[in-house]
């Protein structure tokens, strides 16, 4: 079984969690950068799952046109869906369920919120001012959930025959 893990990033939050899942699964994995120049197609894995995280409201541009355009090969195969955001509950639900196409809500096997992080060095001045103006942090901020994670590569893990 092959499995792809097809991701956009803006502070690199989600693609340490695309890694972090890579190394829990136990099949032959990829993790791909849906804005990297080697846009892997899901056509030749087994199982594909899609993440990236909330900015705004809304997931990174790049995710659901990965979705459009791979509508076809992504409706033939196992997909799971996941966010990186700081939202728990009915809102972060919410976040996920609006995060990508319904007809691919519709289909995935998995879906799963992984939580969120804040570094302020890492932001730029922009995001910097308005994530001090709407939260106040006064540090560095981790809610990665490791569970989540966990969890997941166990969803897939189950797909494995035999």
């Amino acid at each position: 079984m092959k499995v792809l893990i097809a991701y956009r990033s803006r502070y690199g939050v989600t693609a340490s969690c695309a890694r972090t899942l890579a190394a829990r699964i136990s099949s032959e994995t990829v993790v791909r950068d849906l804005r990297g120049p080697d846009r892997q197609s899901p056509q030749s894995f087994d199982v594909v799952l899609i993440g990236g995280s909330i900015y705004g409201g809304r997931i990174q541009r790049e995710i659901p046109a990965f979705c459009d355009r791979e509508r076809e090969t992504l409706l033939s195969r196992k997909v799971g869906l996941f966010i990186c955001c700081f939202y728990t509950g009915e809102r972060a639900e919410a976040e996920l369920q609006e995060a990508f196409p319904p007809w691919l809500t519709a289909h995935a096997f998995a879906r799963a919120i992984l939580g969120g992080e804040l570094s302020l060095s890492r932001l730029s001045m922009l995001d910097r001012i308005l994530v001090r103006s709407l939260v106040h942090p006064a540090r560095d901020i981790s809610l990665i959930r490791a569970d989540a994670i966990e969890e997941l590569a166990a969803r897939v893990n189950a797909l494995q025959p035999g």
